[in-house]
């Protein structure tokens, strides 16, 4: 019997659902962080992990992979060879490989016009239009992922060492920071090579928790990468008169953040990146 797989894969965790060919989900699973341009092996396997427990809880037997069709919607798989290495190293029937904004284009709005800011350990902007579909973003927290947590606790840590320098004032939350690094801007530096995406996200709850108690240093890193949000969301065609919607573990703090023209226009998502990735396993296999 063949099967559909729907993977959504990003900084801290994926996400695996198996379902019939006609896209009823049979069960889902988790896993680890499936970013495959920042760890591949481990990516890797957490994909194959989170796909084999969720064809364990549909009850289907070992070979249910071996039979399964799968979209993956992966973070990291537009930079360099990942996802075509990818896709020759997997052990479902057929797959494609395609940027996780696609897949959460697809479940928050279906198959209409619109737009989409996807903000959680990284960033990426996706929209459809009469032309088809168009993405931004998603290159990495070094140099992009604008709002994401990753970028936000890597400007925290920035943030911590000008303090400790003396040139910005102390806030209460740079100040917890510096306290657990013992003062020393070494020690920050240090561990800093050694973080993940996912490590630096860590710190984004403590900069949202720090902004709700007043802290103003929280605040104005919210709010500069609010601004950096809207930007990227009018850069890939915001439009108050089409679908709108902010996701991810950070979206309902940005909705806070926005103009009100973006959050007038705002909507709940159909459905969520799993939902997505099943959704075009469907359209892709089991109309083949």
């Amino acid at each position: 019997m063949a099967y559909l797989l729907g993977i959504d894969g990003g900084g801290t965790g994926c996400r695996a659902a198996i379902a019939n060919m006609d896209g009823m989900i049979l069960a889902e699973a988790q896993g680890g962080p499936a970013n495959i341009a920042t760890n591949y092996t481990d990516a890797r396997a957490n994909i194959i992990a989170a796909a084999t427990q969720a064809a364990a809880l549909a009850g289907l037997g070992a070979g249910a992979l071996a039979q399964s069709s799968a979209v993956l919607g992966l973070a990291g798989s537009n930079l360099g060879d990942y996802a075509a290495r990818l896709a020759d190293d997997l052990p479902f029937a057929a797959n494609e490989i395609v940027n996780d904004s696609i897949i959460t284009l697809e479940g928050a709005i279906g198959g209409v016009e619109g737009c989409i800011a996807a903000i959680g350990t990284g960033s990426v902007f996706a929209a459809r239009d009469a032309n088809g579909v168009r993405m931004l973003g998603g290159w990495g927290f070094l140099l992009g992922d604008d709002g994401s947590g990753a970028r936000l606790g890597k400007d925290l840590l920035r943030l911590a060492l000008l303090v400790h320098d003396g040139v910005r004032p102390t806030g209460s939350l740079t100040r917890a920071i510096l306290d657990e690094f013992n003062n020393r801007p070494d020690e920050i530096v240090e561990t800093a090579k050694t973080w993940s995406p996912g490590d630096f996200g860590k710190l984004a709850p403590r900069i949202v928790d720090a902004w709700r108690s007043g802290d103003e240093q929280a605040a104005q890193l919210l709010r500069h990468h609010a601004g950096l949000v809207q930007d990227s969301v009018d850069a890939v065609g915001f439009s108050p008169a089409k679908a709108f919607c902010v996701l991810g573990g950070l979206g309902h703090v940005y909705l806070e953040l926005l103009d009100p023209k973006y959050r007038h226009a705002a909507q709940p998502p159909k459905g969520n990146a799993l939902t997505g990735a099943v959704a075009l396993a469907q359209r892709k296999y089991a109309t083949a």
